[in-house]
């Protein structure tokens, strides 16, 4: 008995194909066949990359003095620059969201200015703590201090350039520091904004203050006696009436009550109060200065991720290969390909060209979370160039030479036993990746390269392909069973052990594939039953037993009458 079907065949890039449009013929199996080893061309990535890795925005709203919210955002982006590429450090930005509140912060040039957004730069491990955290002035320059300050009302008096303000004493013998804060307060005890901004305070001849302050659009005009230090303290403590409001809260420190005060006077006075204490470790958290039990915490998850595969060279050597991606900003992700110890591997572009490069590149999706773009890529200053076409575009994969020193795997090693293969260029299908809020689930699902294997086992499948399975840990066709129908199946021929063969009475077998035009399918691995009728012939079984049973009874009969016969002539 033999199996007909079709035999597999070898094309030139050495995959195995079944032609059912081929006459069929008998199917042989051989033992000991062999797959060739076939260099990698392409993988293909498939499933999530995660949107929300990162540090996600928070918001922590603080009071102001007159108890007004002051909503302040802090927003991430990772930093792709040179420097920190392959760090985990994010720019940050702060923004006051819905008041008319504003930052006070130095303009790059050592003076005070407002603005309603700052920003800095924070690093962190890959756990997500805070390493340092830094903030920036107006020209984005470091700065030393990392608290966050706002102008209002009650707040430290300054100069314009943020410092103390010195007060000449003794006819210029020395100085003391005017400190506190200005409160004002109406006639009914409640507090009164005004433009934190601007504040002129002036000394006479005499030593008497003058304190200027803009409340409501209109300069109001605070004087009082004193021409010492402690009576200047004392005034300050009592308050300094001008109409319906009172102004307390300033002090002369650093000199004796007896120090008599100079002429002199301050313009541009600012009130500043610290707000909010960036973290410095541990946990993104964002502290009420005022109110320590008021934080907000930003919620990190990893941005970056990792996937690995196996890629072979055109003598079926494997090499293990990983593509890492990191998120830059929303829906957008950086990737490069590397091994292990992070040696990256080289880029290889859309047309076909093999660079010296680094193979890395961005790619983005669009607000459904489907593959947007693939071969933007970063300019050394970390921003994204997303211009196509113009010869410098992202990598489109990846590519090496096994066979040339510098070039290779690992660029200390001549690796000889490579030495007769080719460079090895693999393109990349990012298709299939999406991105949506849920955990990484990022995979190469296929690569079209493989070791060389040898035949090890086949089954059938319910299609009637011969599928068989070699040393490689790879699976290919070998063959397919063909099936038949007839006209007329009655008419078949019955030759024994279940088999029936063509006859006149058939008509001609229309041959295929299972599963098309009626022919059914195939069951592998499985035993027929019997074709018999066992109700049938359960029946039939009765029938006999029973018909025994009343013959039996007739005998028995029989028997009786004859003995009886027997006793009546005794």
């Amino acid at each position: 008995m033999k199996l007909q079907g079709w035999t597999a065949k070898i094309d030139q890039e050495g995959n195995r194909t079944i032609d059912t449009n081929d006459p069929i013929g008998d199917i042989q199996i051989s033992s000991g066949q062999v797959m060739a080893a076939k260099q990698t061309s392409f993988v293909r990535l498939a499933h999530n990359l995660n949107a929300g890795a990162g540090i996600q925005d928070t918001t922590i709203v603080v009071k102001s003095t007159t108890g007004e919210n002051i909503p302040v955002k802090f927003s991430f982006k990772r930093d792709m620059s040179e420097e920190n590429k392959d760090k985990n450090v994010y720019n940050w930005t702060a923004s006051v969201v819905g008041s008319e509140y504003k930052f006070a912060v130095d303009d790059g040039s050592g003076n005070l200015t407002s603005t309603n957004q700052i920003s800095g730069k924070v690093e962190l491990d890959d756990t997500g703590n805070v390493i340092s955290w830094v903030n920036y002035d107006e020209d984005g320059d470091p700065l030393a201090e990392s608290k966050i300050s706002i102008y209002d009302i009650n707040g430290e008096i300054v100069d314009q350039y943020g410092d103390s303000v010195p007060v000449d004493i003794n006819a210029g013998a020395g100085t003391a520091t005017l400190t506190g804060s200005i409160r004002v307060t109406d006639s009914a005890g409640e507090a009164v904004y005004y433009d934190p901004e601007d504040i002129d305070i002036s000394f006479d001849a005499s030593g008497n203050p003058t304190i200027t302050l803009n409340i409501d659009g209109t300069p109001v005009n605070f004087t009082g006696p004193a021409s010492t230090v402690g009576e200047f303290n004392d005034l300050l403590t009592t308050g300094i009436t001008s109409g319906d409001y009172t102004l307390t809260g300033l002090r002369l420190t650093g000199a004796s009550d007896a120090d008599t005060i100079d002429g002199q006077g301050f313009t541009g006075l600012k009130s500043v109060r610290e707000m909010i204490q960036p973290p410095s470790g541990g946990a993104i958290r964002f502290t009420d200065l005022n109110n320590p039990t008021n934080f907000s915490e930003a919620n990190y998850i990893s941005p970056s991720v990792t996937t690995s595969t196996v890629v072979y060279d055109s003598l079926g050597n494997p090499y293990n290969t990983y593509l890492k991606f990191t998120k830059i900003d929303a829906n957008t992700w950086y990737w490069k390909a590397e091994l292990e110890d992070g040696t990256p591997l080289y880029k290889s572009t859309a047309d076909g060209q093999l660079l010296d490069d680094s193979a890395e590149g961005v790619i983005a999706f669009d607000s459904n979370g489907n593959i947007a773009a693939t071969q933007w890529k970063i300019n050394p200053d970390g921003t994204i160039d997303q211009t196509i076409g113009d010869g410098d575009d992202g990598a489109a994969g990846f590519w090496f030479d096994p066979a040339e020193l510098g070039a290779a795997l690992n660029p200390s090693v001549d690796p000889q036993s490579a030495a007769g293969a080719g460079p090895v260029n693999v393109s990349i299908n990012f298709q299939e990746l999406s991105q949506f809020f849920a955990e990484n689930s990022i995979a190469v699902t296929e690569q079209d390269g493989n070791a060389q294997g040898t035949l090890e086992s086949f089954a059938i499948n319910t299609n009637g392909q011969i599928i068989g399975s070699f040393t490689n840990g790879l699976t290919a066709p070998l063959g397919q069973v063909a099936l038949a129908t007839f006209n007329n199946p009655e008419g078949l021929s019955a030759t024994g052990n279940s088999m029936y063969a063509m006859s006149s009475n058939s008509g001609l077998p229309q041959i295929g594939v299972s599963g098309v035009g009626g022919r059914g399918s195939i069951n592998p691995g499985a035993l027929e039953m019997s074709n018999v009728d066992l109700a049938e012939e359960f029946t039939n079984m009765i029938i006999a037993q029973r018909g025994f049973q009343a013959n039996s009874r007739s005998i028995t009969t029989a028997d009786a009458i004859l003995n009886e016969l027997v006793n009546i002539k005794r």
